[in-house]
């Protein structure tokens, strides 16, 4: 106990010192009359380093699944999670070594035979939490497939080899993938290592395949230490501005404007750290597919230069050719980092681009001391919000994901509250807010 006790005091004397160092940090930059260049030349080093770990990041590290739900039988269903290393990851090296072909469309707008595969015996589903298209499933897991529809779901048989299809939630298409050279063994070692098993089921509601947890759930609360970036920083990586007199600021209500002579403006919420920037020579009217649109944005993320360890694709939006991502915490998403995601990249030209996203980063977990916060069922979540008035037709999905909220003793640790989110009419809201407010 008193070595438990010794090891606490540790960490929290540790921490105060980085928050004192980076409040001293900050304090000599921004007292400095030069404190612009200086900042600037800073953000280049910074930038340096983290270009460095950027270019080893491919597509196929952003665009990763980010469930696996194991069917067994009829009566044990399991989301599958491990904690210690990225389970999706593990299971996309596998899949990089089978030979993945021919693509043929099995059905079409067939609902029951959408359901009686997915509640197919001994299989496994990797869920993207929206559609991708094959080329991304050619980059992700290292393939030569070519077909021109779109799935969210990679269905697969642990039994039986060349039983690997590709689903549609939104049209309930079924793909079949001719595949050889497949090791299911591997496959069988990682679903039955040290993992973490939530008892779920697939419904469609809405079509929209969601895994429902079919008893309260127990997920760990976390603090991190996080990162606040400079808007220089960005101000460098986004308006290619290599000499600071091309642009200029300006404060307006809590907001500093940042604009160059190239038609390029940043605006940064100095409260929130939240920044939207804009090229307005963009053509608004501008469309693109949805491949070349993920494509896209995915250089965009890392021109930005923001980390992107944590970072997963989430949502694409055809209407208005963005994409969002999210970072992910112990396999669930980050919500309320920014209004729309952690970074939203829309592409309004063949070369230009809005972005919303956040200066701030995770840096280092904290321990809470708390114990794991319960959460009710899936089911109870939705009968609660249906008896207080909400229309189950205006709920696109629900799931569970941490709450981004600032820590009251220093800006420079955020609490991670994991609570469930429910995609009301397109927006995403979480449980306790809507009960609060009530249609």
């Amino acid at each position: 106990m008193r070595g438990m006790r010794a090891n606490r005091i540790l960490i929290h004397l540790g921490l105060i010192l980085v928050v004192l160092l980076s409040v001293v940090l900050s304090w000599f930059i921004w007292t400095n009359p030069a404190h612009y260049e200086k900042t600037k030349q800073q953000s280049s080093r910074i930038s340096n380093v983290v270009q460095s770990e950027q270019s080893n990041k491919s597509v196929g590290d952003i665009y990763l699944p980010t469930q696996v739900i194991y069917h067994q039988s009829d009566t044990s269903s399991y989301l599958i999670n491990n904690t210690n290393v990225s389970l999706t990851d593990s299971i996309r090296s596998a899949i990089q070594k089978w030979h993945l072909r021919g693509v043929t469309r099995k059905s079409i707008n067939s609902r029951k035979a959408y359901e009686n595969l997915v509640a197919r015996d001994n299989t496994v589903m990797l869920k993207y939490p929206d559609n991708v298209t094959s080329g991304i499933l050619n980059d992700a897991f290292d393939q030569k497939t070519r077909f021109s529809g779109k799935f969210s779901r990679i269905v697969f048989s642990v039994d039986k080899r060349n039983e690997v299809y590709l689903l549609n939630d939104e049209n309930y298409a079924i793909y079949k993938v001719r595949t050889t050279n497949q090791n299911l063994a591997q496959i069988k070692e990682l679903l039955i290592g040290k993992v973490q098993r939530f008892a779920v089921s697939e419904t469609l509601i809405n079509h929209r395949l969601m895994t429902n947890y079919e008893n309260e759930v127990k997920v760990p609360e976390y603090s991190y230490l996080v990162n606040k970036q400079t808007a220089a920083y960005f101000v460098s990586t986004l308006m290619d501005s290599d000499n600071a007199s091309s642009v200029t600021t300006k404060e307006q209500k809590g907001k500093t404007i940042y604009n160059d002579s190239n038609s390029k403006r940043m605006t940064v919420n100095n409260k929130r750290g939240i920044v939207f920037y804009e090229d307005l020579s963009g053509q608004q009217s501008y469309h693109t597919g949805m491949s070349s649109t993920l494509s896209k944005s995915f250089k965009v993320l890392k021109q930005m230069e923001v980390p992107l360890d944590n970072m997963r694709y989430y949502h694409y939006n055809a209407k208005n050719n963005s994409v969002v991502y999210r970072s992910y915490v112990e396999g669930f998403p980050i919500f309320n980092q920014t209004e729309y995601g952690t970074v939203e990249v829309q592409m309004t030209g063949a070369r230009t681009k809005e972005i919303d996203f956040s200066l701030y980063s995770l840096q280092i977990p904290v321990p809470t001391g708390k114990e794991r916060t319960i959460l009710p069922s899936t089911q109870t979540v939705l009968d609660r919000l249906e008896a207080v008035g909400y229309k189950l037709s205006d709920i696109k999905n629900i799931e569970i994901g941490y709450q981004w909220t600032a820590n009251p003793s220093s800006d420079l640790v955020v609490n991670l509250t994991p609570t469930w989110y429910v995609n009301y009419k397109n927006q995403w809201i979480s449980y306790q807010k809507l009960i609060e407010q009530q249609p």
